[in-house]
């Protein structure tokens, strides 16, 4: 059997910023990553879920935003871990 953590990404491994989407403005979470890489140590396969209305509304483009969850993925690998955390987000209507 497949142990799978479904995670949140805003405020829950990065800090709570609106609307991110721009690396620069990215900052993580006190202890997200050693989080992460202990979730990892038990078996378990990491999925981060987030609700990117950004995109929906026009503010960024979805390439934007895989270009930062690219980033953050590069991130965890190069934190000591060699695993890698696959990035899903859902896009909502405004109207």
């Amino acid at each position: 059997m497949r142990k799978v953590l479904f995670l949140d990404r805003d405020g829950v491994i990065n800090k709570d910023v609106s609307y991110l989407y721009k690396i620069t403005d990215l900052e993580w979470v006190d202890g997200a990553k050693e989080a992460l890489a202990y979730a990892h140590s038990k078996g378990y396969d990491l999925i981060v879920v987030t609700n990117q209305s950004g995109v929906a509304r026009g503010y960024y483009k979805e390439s934007d935003v895989q270009i930062l969850h690219d980033y953050m993925a590069h991130e965890l690998d190069c934190s000591g871990s060699e695993w890698s955390t696959d990035f899903t987000f859902l896009l909502l209507s405004t109207s």
